[in-house]
């Protein structure tokens, strides 16, 4: 049997009444008062359509747009900057203002977007489990971007990682390319594993060996991907191209060969991941798969504006083809 308001009352020690203020005027609640009532209806899982009702009435034309705390500040990395911008613009031309902010803002996001009559979320990235689950169990919109989850009612807007990848090695392929190295970075394991998979799948399916040292796993920065293509150009048999999950990864592998006086990309040629605006930044400038950001962004808000006003999208899940802009690094 579903729990009620009153079940979370008495599991809180408080009227319905406060209960019910925490829902519709939060900000009339005593912090502590409100964290135990969200903590009750999190133990009671309490039925997510009432908070979704008392939030409707209380319709505030504001949604957040949360990114990974390790993509935080957003302005530094340039390919959630440029989703977060175009869920801005998408927004706002909408009538709704964006509070943009990480999962390590507040160690009780959920109630902060509470606190502040957030209409809905848009979680871009990796997606904190425990986040997730708190805010699908208060009812709040929710839309994933650049990622995917198993539940059928969180809608998701994400690239094709698998097709893009495809296009980035037979494109070295194409080159002459045999000794293909790839530089995974520790991205989340929806993005990372889609990559991976493409690159094995596409050596093998070419006739090509995978050499294990070929195959690093870094943090997703340009002075961790300096280090390892170093210690790859250090092999007497050093791969003669590069697929770099992401362009900050592929920057810090073109700045390691540049250093070294080889020439890109006579001697090691380069692929990136996201086509961002750094891209075209270093010389010569870089190839790479490029992710529609601005759709991504903009779909994004469209859709969980949708959400807010109590419609059904027509696709739950949107999956954008990308497109390999050759440059260049190769």
């Amino acid at each position: 049997m579903a729990a009620t308001i009153d079940d979370v009352a008495k599991l809180a020690g408080c009227s319905i009444t406060t209960v019910s203020r925490v829902y519709s005027v939060p900000d009339k609640v005593r912090p502590a008062t409100r964290e135990r009532i969200l903590h009750a209806a999190e133990v009671l899982q309490y039925s997510p359509n009432a908070i979704a009702r008392a939030m409707a009435r209380q319709k505030n034309n504001s949604i957040a747009f949360v990114v990974d705390e390790k993509h935080y500040p957003i302005m530094q990395n340039p390919f959630y900057s440029e989703i977060a911008e175009a869920v801005q613009q998408e927004a706002e031309s909408r009538g709704y203002n964006v509070y943009i902010t990480s999962t390590g803002a507040s160690s009780q996001a959920s109630d902060l977007f509470m606190r502040k009559r957030m209409d809905g979320v848009v979680l871009a990235g990796q997606a904190d489990q425990a986040l997730l689950a708190r805010l699908h169990t208060q009812g709040m919109p929710i839309v994933l971007v650049n990622n995917r989850i198993d539940l059928t009612d969180v809608p998701s807007i994400t690239s094709n990682d698998y097709s893009g990848t495809v296009l980035a090695i037979e494109h070295l392929i194409d080159k002459g390319h045999k000794r293909i190295g790839l530089l995974a970075g520790n991205l989340f394991r929806y993005v990372s594993a889609s990559r991976k998979q493409a690159y094995t799948d596409t050596m093998i399916r070419n006739g090509l060996t995978i050499d294990e040292r070929y195959v690093c796993s870094v943090e997703a920065t340009q002075e961790a991907a300096r280090l390892c293509t170093e210690q790859l150009l250090d092999l007497t048999d050093s791969p003669t191209a590069l697929f770099c999950m992401n362009d900050r990864i592929a920057i810090g592998a073109m700045k390691a060969a540049l250093r070294r006086g080889l020439r890109v990309p006579d001697d090691l040629a380069v692929v990136g991941y996201d086509g961002s605006s750094i891209c075209t930044v270093i010389e010569p400038e870089l190839t790479t798969v490029c992710v529609n950001t601005e759709a991504m962004g903009r779909q994004s808000a469209k859709m969980l504006i949708k959400l807010i006003e109590g419609k059904t999208p027509k696709e739950m899940q949107i999956v954008l083809q990308p497109r390999l802009i050759v440059r260049g690094s190769t």
